[in-house]
């Protein structure tokens, strides 16, 4: 009998490790399914410190705020890029009004998908009032992953003008 209750309990065990990785698996490989293919990158873990770069351009697509993970298309120079800002449940506060042709400067980390594009995974980029929209500390780590402190260079909700996005800044 115990050994039907051992194995019975590592079937369950495995059935439930399966079950709680489905809805990660839609967040960190973002860009599965519909248009476009899959991007197989990492949201969280695919920031790479050594690929990052600073960029000005012009927004191609403006951002799709019913998307997840939120995306903005930029162009700069003869490169097109797209810039992952974060999922859509931490950005739904804020107010993401770029526009097509809209000078944008982003600083991210680039990659490339498996789908071909160029990606930057954005840790700050300017909105169109001037001010930087944060996503990420100087290391890499998303401000929705929580322990992401205002008051360092260009976090909090001051430098964004004040608007929206009640999480940055406390």
């Amino acid at each position: 009998m115990g050994r039907f209750r051992s194995f019975f309990f590592l079937i369950a065990a495995a059935i439930v490790v399966v079950m709680l990785q489905r809805p990660a698996e839609a967040f960190w490989g973002f860009g599965s399914g519909g248009e476009g293919g899959t991007s197989g990158l990492d949201l969280v873990q695919g920031y790479d410190r050594n690929t990052v770069v600073t960029t000005v351009g012009r927004v191609a697509a403006a951002p799709d705020s019913s998307a997840d993970p939120v995306t903005i298309e930029l162009v700069a120079g003869s490169e097109r890029f797209v810039v992952v800002l974060g999922p859509r449940w931490y950005l739904q506060d804020d107010h993401l009004d770029w526009k097509i042709g809209d000078t944008v400067t982003v600083r991210g980390s680039k990659a490339q998908g498996k789908d071909g594009r160029s990606y930057l995974l954005a840790q700050w980029i300017s909105s169109p009032s001037g001010s930087p929209l944060v996503l990420r500390n100087e290391t890499g780590r998303p401000a929705w992953a929580g322990g992401f402190k205002g008051g360092q260079q260009g976090a909090g909700q001051q430098q964004r003008g004040g608007t929206g996005g009640g999480r940055r800044g406390r």
